[in-house]
């Protein structure tokens, strides 16, 4: 029990002057009876007028007693912990609409039970209130804030759609947290299924914080009562696609596709498998998985195709994670035009990274010669920059647009001189997995190494040596020193650091932008003369979605589409002709697959008197005040009190 107030406890003085008015009771005189009949009574009323004497059994001694007391709580106002039978005056729902909460135990889906729960509740028990509506999301969204009306939250839900990418469960309560932070009188109530991968301890809400668990084996689905009992003991089954990838080869023997499968629920299950290349089913299989069990699969013999499908054929609670998608994995060389004197021990590494090099020297007239009939994977510039006069062409510069560039420093540009006993700064990218760089000396690096497409990935002493970055969507790197000026070719890294720098520059190259999570975003290198471009699947009911803009015309960055499934990205020029288009995999949060995980995470609220209270179920915990009851309970004795007073009756 808590109190808004101490303050009223100098009432409390009442009670020993109430006591003293009983032992203080005035004596009556002598008087002469006419009965004997009358003289014990007499005898007990001599008895109790005497002052200071032990106080006897009165009823109204009780009743004036209980009256001051309850007078007392009533000054300092007691509050008890518990259950609050009555809505708050502005209640601020908080909805999960991750991947998770489309698992479907039922006739719907925990999301759309969610729904109707915030409604029902609005409808029944918050009728009249102020509404407010987050939802949890890769970015917290309000769309709802302070409404009174249970229309309006309607349509705010009917806008909510189930979000397949990253959620972001700690910023979504925290927004929670500071929207409320100044309310008087709200509640925050959370619908969701505890799916969650943030922590979110530390969170603290300044009113009442319940959370409405949706992740059960029944969710609150009504209306689906056969299986419900059955579901509740052994929890949700769902088998996901955890990976899916093709090899080819040009030996068809050797081409082959390998999928791994989890089974995410608590019984076992068997699950027919259906592989595609392109669109023509070309094997079934069925493959049955133990309670948590994951298994890999191999098919041998893979026939050509340019996408290639899996899908599942299981009942299960979760559909969205039944169909993966994978494109061949090519072993032929990458190839790669080498401008400049080139270097020996560049070369070798470039060959040991499958890539086959063209080495284009400078020819009489000064320039360097096109390479005619190749459409090259990479470019590279050793000691000569894009800029220079011999590739000034504009067959040079249309390639030089179009295609992944790496820059080696010249000689005559080394000007800085780099410490010899400085350690090495390495940032984290792609080309600079698995080096540290021990024992490389460097001597002398390029002055101005200030570019704006380039970040710094690896330094010495403030100095920087490789940029890594993008131009227009194009991959670029750039060495700031000369190989020549650096003993790092004779390393044993240095064919590890040509490797990783060749597998980031080509990343995106070919036919195909890879597989990433719905609603991420994603560089694209895009086609020099793009100005348009659209994402189009062949999904149903799916529309084209145009691709993001910026003030220079078509974005090098884009967010993939929300929706999990096969895409097209198309590119277009000025005059609306198609210039190239890719396919992508958007695909779920994989952690969203354990459907049956839960986060037992307490939320906490801070109350006014800096009581620090936690919540763990759907319960809506806070402080309910007695002083409405203290009243009806005095208004009572003063009723018992007058029948006393006027029956007569006093011990």
């Amino acid at each position: 029990m808590q109190f808004a107030s101490l303050s009223g406890l100098w009432f409390s003085l009442a009670i020993p002057v109430i006591l003293l008015l009983y032992m203080l009771k005035r004596r009556y005189m002598d008087t002469v009876v006419p009965s004997q009949m009358l003289w014990q009574r007499i005898l007990r009323e001599q008895e109790a007028n005497r002052p200071w004497q032990r106080l006897r059994k009165h009823l109204l001694l009780f009743l004036q007693l209980l009256a001051a007391i309850l007078l007392i709580l009533a000054l300092i106002q007691p509050l008890i912990r518990g259950q609050q039978a009555a809505a708050k005056a502005h209640v601020f729902f908080v909805l999960d609409a991750s991947a998770s909460m489309q698992a479907s135990p039922g006739i719907r889906t925990r999301l759309d039970a969610a729904k109707q729960g915030i409604l029902d509740y609005a409808a029944d028990a918050a009728g009249n209130r102020s509404y407010s509506l987050l939802v949890m999301k890769d970015q917290p969204e309000v769309l709802l804030q302070k409404e009174a009306s249970v229309a309006a939250l309607q349509n705010a839900l009917d806008k909510v759609v189930p979000f397949y990418g990253k959620t972001k469960v700690q910023e979504a309560l925290s927004l929670a947290s500071a929207l409320t932070r100044e309310e008087a009188d709200g509640e925050v109530r959370i619908y969701t299924d505890r799916q969650w991968t943030d922590k979110i301890e530390g969170i603290t809400f300044a009113i009442p914080v319940s959370v409405q668990d949706f992740g059960g084996a029944s969710a609150n689905v009504k209306g689906d009562t056969s299986q419900e009992g059955t579901q509740a003991e052994q929890g949700l089954t769902n088998v996901s696609i955890a990976q899916f990838g093709v090899k080819s080869s040009p030996q068809a023997a050797d081409s082959r596709a390998v999928a791994v499968l989890k089974n995410w629920g608590t019984v076992s299950t068997t699950v027919k498998m259906t592989f595609y290349a392109d669109s023509q089913a070309v094997r079934e299989d069925s493959l049955q998985l133990k309670a948590g069990e994951q298994k890999t699969y191999a098919i041998q013999q893979m026939q050509a195709a340019k996408v290639y499908k899996l899908h599942l054929d299981a009942k299960d609670a979760l559909e969205i994670d039944n169909t993966a998608y994978a494109f061949p994995e090519g072993t032929g060389h990458l190839q790669a035009v080498y401008v400049g004197e080139g270097n020996l021990f560049m070369q070798k590494a470039l060959s040991l990274a499958n890539v086959d090099v063209l080495q284009m020297q400078k020819g009489k007239d000064g320039a360097y010669p096109i390479p005619l009939g190749l459409a090259p994977d990479l470019i590279v510039l050793d000691g000569i920059s894009d800029s220079d006069s011999a590739l000034q062409s504009n067959q040079w510069q249309q390639l030089l647009r179009s295609k992944p560039l790496w820059e080696l420093a010249s000689m005559a540009e080394a000007e800085v001189t780099v410490p010899q006993k400085a350690s090495f700064t390495i940032a984290e990218h792609p080309v600079t997995r698995y080096l540290r760089l021990q024992d490389v000396n460097i001597v002398k690096a390029q002055l101005n190494s200030q570019l704006s497409w380039g970040k710094t990935i690896v330094s010495s002493a403030e100095v920087p040596l490789i940029l890594a970055g993008t131009e227009n969507g194009r991959p670029r790197l750039s060495f700031r020193f000369p190989l020549e000026q650096s003993d790092l070719a004779l390393r044993s890294e240095f064919p590890i650091l040509v490797q990783n720098a060749v597998a980031w520059l080509t990343e995106h190259q070919g036919g195909n932008l890879g597989r990433i999570i719905a609603g991420e975003r994603l560089g694209i290198a895009l086609h020099p003369e793009a100005v348009k471009a659209v994402w189009q699947t062949e999904m149903s009911g799916v529309p084209k979605q145009e691709a993001e803009l910026v003030q220079k015309g078509l974005s090098a960055v884009q967010t993939v589409p929300l929706l999990p499934g096969l895409y097209d990205f198309v590119e277009y020029n000025p005059e609306g002709r198609e210039l190239q288009s890719r396919l992508l995999e958007v695909v779920m949060d994989a952690k969203e697959s354990n459907i049956n995980a839960k986060q037992e995470s307490s939320l906490t609220f801070q109350s006014v008197q800096g009581n620090e209270e936690k919540s763990n179920t759907g319960d809506r915990i806070g402080f309910v005040a007695l002083l409405p009851w203290i009243i009806v309970i005095v208004l009572a004795l003063l009723v018992v009190e007058w029948e006393v007073y006027r029956r007569g009756y006093s011990g």
